[in-house]
């Protein structure tokens, strides 16, 4: 018996299939795409209930934004529950609210902008390490590992220092380590939170508050002034952690070799990173280097770290005028929409002027998205945006990076986008 009712619904294959799932993910949604257009149905035999999936802004708009509180996660937050707990990112309801809600000053723009010395300090010492010799540079797991340092020292600063130099290692690496997201590495990931409740015990039994994201969460209160459970906290120590890190990490990647492939776009970042004069970059510098945020977020178009949103329908709703059953799965692609032709031309084109303020045309919200949006927006983008405009600026100023990649790079569509292969470079012309 068919699952839908005879209330008008999308077309679609009439063959079962798994979009979100194995190697051939992307492609099997782009394919779709070309074939159905904005709105399409696909069935599921493991779920046993369709999936629509939608490339039209103004029907994102009302999934995320107009009627999101009919649709609550997706298709696969189970596993990410497992490696993350209940965090923001996994959480719903009022639950959610109550902690987007005390933990968002963390992220204002003031607190940000504090951080950006520790950024810069990250980076330089990164790149001191590469200036010792002229070998080979596993780029890949190099921007893991930098990344990961910087959101660790945004969330546990000294202790994290601490805890490095105690150790001899840093306890978390096994993030930049291990390239699988499975269950063995969701248990072995779960097990950090042992260090987590150590420096939370440390902190509490010394009275000691410090200028980073723990203490501030720690601290926080709800509107009836009970602050969070130990409990709380890790879960969303963990989600920063692997929100914090591996987004920023796979679209520096990208950026990287789409600088690579485009000499013409890496003169011209470059001769805007060298024109900044100072000595030590920091966050007022920012609006010195508009070009290198454009060439970030024409990275973010074409290779958005988070490629495939997923939502489910609590009740009957409808979208651009279709049924849409309770139980349905909502597919939203930002890597589809991001190269929609009706939106982008030339849409596999990279070129960084598409976001200068005098080049681009009025976007539908919709129409570009890397960080999701409404209420449950990207908590970080800011504070990602930052500091991969830092990096590329700091990197760029200091030295020349050649990039080790004749052949076109295959994308490995998993929870995030990335490279199906670490990618190598190395310097040339380095200035100390």
């Amino acid at each position: 018996m068919d699952l839908l009712t005879d209330k008008n619904i999308p077309f679609g294959p009439k063959e079962a299939s798994e979009v979100e799932e194995g190697p051939q993910a992307l492609s099997n949604i782009l394919n779709l795409f070309h074939q159905y257009g904005d709105i399409y149905k696909i069935y599921s035999e493991r779920r046993n209930n369709y999936t629509y999936v939608i490339s039209d802004p103004e029907m994102v708009k009302h999934v995320l934004i107009t009627n999101n509180r009919n649709y609550e996660k997706g298709v696969g937050i189970d596993r990410v529950k497992i490696l993350l707990g209940n965090g923001i990112m996994v959480s719903e309801g009022d639950y959610w609210k109550r902690q987007r809600r005390m933990i968002q000053p963390a992220f204002h723009k003031r607190v940000i902008a504090k951080l950006t010395d520790d950024i810069a300090q990250a980076n330089e010492t990164m790149l001191s390490n590469w200036l010792t010799g002229n070998k080979e540079i596993n780029l890949t797991a190099e921007l893991s590992s930098v990344t990961l340092r910087i959101v660790l020292q945004a969330l546990f600063s000294v202790d994290f220092q601490q805890l490095e130099k105690r150790e001899g290692v840093n306890p978390f690496a096994l993030l930049t380590e291990v390239h699988e997201r499975n269950l063995v590495f969701a248990m072995k990931f779960r097990a950090l939170a042992k260090t987590i409740q150590e420096i939370i015990n440390l902190r509490r039994k010394e009275h000691r508050v410090e200028e980073d994201f723990l203490s501030m969460i720690m601290e926080a209160k709800n509107d009836e002034g009970q602050g969070m459970s130990d409990r709380e906290i890790i879960d969303e120590m963990m989600t920063l952690i692997v929100a914090g890190h591996e987004t920023t990490a796979s679209a520096l990647t990208w950026a990287w070799y789409l600088l690579h492939k485009h000499p013409e776009v890496y003169a011209r970042a470059k001769q805007e990173a060298l024109q900044v004069r100072n000595v030590h970059l920091g966050f007022h510098h920012l609006e010195q280097l508009p070009y290198i945020r454009q060439v970030i977020e024409e990275t973010m178009r074409l290779y958005p770290p988070g490629w495939l949103l997923t939502r489910r329908a609590m009740q009957d709703d409808v979208i651009g005028g279709y049924h849409v059953p309770p139980k349905t799965d909502i597919f939203i692609s930002p890597y589809v929409i991001h190269r929609h032709p009706r939106y982008w031309e030339q849409p596999d084109l990279f070129n960084p002027e598409r976001f200068d303020a005098s080049y681009r045309r009025e976007r539908h919200r919709f129409e570009y998205f890397p960080f999701s949006g409404g209420p449950r927006q990207c908590i970080g983008d800011f504070f990602a945006l930052v500091e991969m405009q830092l990096h590329l600026a700091l990197i760029l100023r200091t030295t020349d990076m050649e990039i080790l990649a004749d052949e076109p790079i295959s994308m490995e569509a998993q929870i995030n986008l990335r490279p199906d292969k670490p990618l190598f470079a190395r310097l040339i012309n380095p200035r100390n």
